[in-house]
């Protein structure tokens, strides 16, 4: 009878588990909500599943010669799992930063996802591919990969375009407007961007737009949204 309650229960609190997991999905429309929930939920689970696993100990073998003995044995070996699932990305890091020549501005090739190095953290490395979404790998994960590391190239080295101004366009307001669009795009590396307002033989404004990017192919990608930003301002004008 005791192991048929631990059973259904068991059975009970996963099925309430897969529905708070799809309500959450469904009813929390907010973004900062959800993904706040969503990062709850499995911490709340396993601390349900723990006090499950010593609840049906106790219900199953509470009397038994062995309890305690029983007990201490799943105390212990929950510790050591914990112990594992924290600090297995960190130990995971070390060997990965000890074995591999690897840094932030590095290109780096695994199995699945390549990008450049942004950030090695703690317990991941985040990485930004070509269309510039930023990726976060494990160190556990990345330590089981294979990872490839291309020779140095010229991604790295500047980029620099010219972009006509209108007559209509205030050049200082729109030398602004570029150089905070350019900061906050997830292509852009250090160092700082250089926009420069240059006069024109003609007697008109251009601006001189200069950066580097994780990627070379990224530049085009940059320049066509500067001058996409810039079309835009004249637009609202017209």
């Amino acid at each position: 009878m005791n192991l048929l309650i631990f059973a259904v229960t068991g059975i009970l609190l996963l099925l309430l588990f897969r529905m708070l997991n799809r309500i959450s999905k469904a009813l929390i429309k907010k973004k900062l909500y959800r993904s706040g929930t969503m990062s709850l939920l499995p911490l709340v689970e396993l601390i349900s599943w723990v006090a499950y696993a010593f609840w049906g100990i106790y219900v199953v073998f509470y009397g038994h010669i062995y309890y305690d003995f029983i007990v201490g044995i799943m105390a212990t070996l929950i510790i050591f799992g914990l112990a594992w699932f924290v600090f297995r990305d960190f130990l995971a890091g070390v060997l990965v930063k000890i074995e591999q020549a690897i840094d932030v501005g590095k290109l780096i090739k695994t199995p699945f996802a390549e990008g450049r190095i942004i950030r090695m953290g703690t317990l991941s490395l985040e990485i930004a591919n070509e269309a510039g979404e930023t990726i976060k790998i494990p160190y556990s994960r990345l330590s089981k990969e294979s990872i490839m590391i291309p020779p140095d190239d010229e991604d790295s080295l500047p980029y620099q375009f010219q972009i006509g101004l209108h007559k209509d366009q205030s050049p200082i307001k729109i030398r602004e407007m570029v150089l905070a669009e350019l900061i906050a795009m997830p292509w852009i590396i250090s160092p700082t961007p250089v926009v420069n307002v240059l006069k024109t033989k003609q007697g008109g404004w251009e601006l001189q737009v200069r950066y580097h990017t994780y990627l070379r192919n990224q530049t085009v990608t940059v320049e066509k949204k500067i001058r996409e930003l810039v079309d835009e301002d004249l637009s609202a004008k017209g």
